[in-house]
């Protein structure tokens, strides 16, 4: 992972990460004239153009983070493309591999991808037309459609985001809640987080309801051009419950948005009758994957606090057996 957890550090990256960027498009055959920085994440990533405007995502990764994994991302969107879907697609570079080296002058050690970019823009959610969120559930559930018959290779390496993977992030957010989230409220969360636990493990995998998932397709992740949604960054894929995607979803809409999102995911995916009690489940689970994720970051703690008295609404409806995904809750 980057080190972007004080501003000292998040400069200091940057700097490496453009050098590095610099230095690994001269690998591609791509005649850029401009490169713009987007953000810095699991990744960090640039708009890279051409003089004719053709752009590409150019993407520097920790020398840390497999590359097998990273080949496996490409692998698996260039299987769901040949489907008919409309996904980011890798460049290769100039011997004709998919991951590139990047180093900068001081030896720091990188790689690269490039992809193309998909064209559209982002939309906040309060901006959301009913038949856009819909056409957001319909396009995960052509996702998971296209999907069902993937079959990994033997090096195949995806991370899975499961009862294993909650179990490891809830751990980690109690040795890191003190910045955010008060003793007290920690006794919700570790009910909330026991009752996500004993729920994940009755559930069963088959094809139809399990497999390889985006788990990141947030609005922040979805671009619109000519009013159909596209999804982008697919650095989170992995396997898991379709479910769980549709959870990491639906998590920053408004309670009605995500009514709409489930009817637009069952225009081409019928959901089984238990799926309302599972999704709550895997809702919690995201929003404790999610804290976990930024506890250790002082840079999110503000926010992360403001947050707290509607999340443990939330918690609270949960342990309590209330609804809470489709109403809106009052928060004290």
């Amino acid at each position: 992972m980057f080190r972007i957890d004080t501003e000292i550090n998040r400069r200091q990256t940057l700097k490496q990460a453009k050098q590095a960027a610099l230095n690994a498009l001269q690998e591609y055959e791509a005649d850029w004239s401009s490169i713009h920085f987007i953000q810095v994440s699991e990744h960090v990533t640039f708009r890279v153009e051409t003089d004719e405007g053709v752009q590409f995502l150019l993407r520097i990764h920790p020398a840390s983070k497999p590359r097998e994994e990273t080949i496996s991302e490409l692998q698996w969107l260039s299987a769901m493309k040949s489907k008919g879907l409309i996904l980011p697609e890798a460049v290769p570079n100039r011997e004709g591999a998919f991951v590139t080296d990047a180093t900068t002058s001081t030896g720091q050690r990188f790689y690269s991808t490039l992809l193309r970019w998909i064209e559209g823009e982002r939309l906040e959610k309060g901006a959301l037309t009913e038949e856009a969120i819909r056409k957001m559930g319909a396009m995960m559930a052509n996702l998971h459609e296209a999907s069902t018959d993937f079959s990994p290779s033997a090096s195949f390496a995806r991370p899975s985001w499961d009862s294993q993977s909650f179990k490891r992030d809830w751990e980690h957010l109690k040795l890191h809640h003190s910045h955010f989230i008060s003793d007290e409220a920690l006794e919700l969360y570790s009910m909330a987080a026991a009752k996500v636990a004993d729920r994940l493990a009755t559930f069963t995998r088959h094809e139809r309801n399990y497999g390889m998932i985006h788990a990141d397709l947030h609005i922040g992740n979805v671009v619109f051009q000519d009013d159909e949604p596209f999804p982008i960054d697919f650095g989170r894929c992995g396997f898991g419950y379709h479910l769980y995607d549709i959870a990491q979803s639906i998590m920053g809409l408004y309670p009605q948005q995500r009514v709409h999102f489930i009817k637009g995911y069952e225009r081409i995916r019928q959901l089984d009758n238990e799926a309302i009690p599972k999704l709550e489940s895997f809702f919690i689970m995201a929003i404790i994957e999610a804290y976990s994720f930024h506890a250790e970051n002082p840079l999110e703690t503000e926010g992360l606090i403001e947050e707290q008295p509607y999340a443990q609404a939330i918690l609270r409806a949960y342990v309590d057996g209330m609804p809470f995904l489709f109403q809106s809750l009052e928060v004290s």
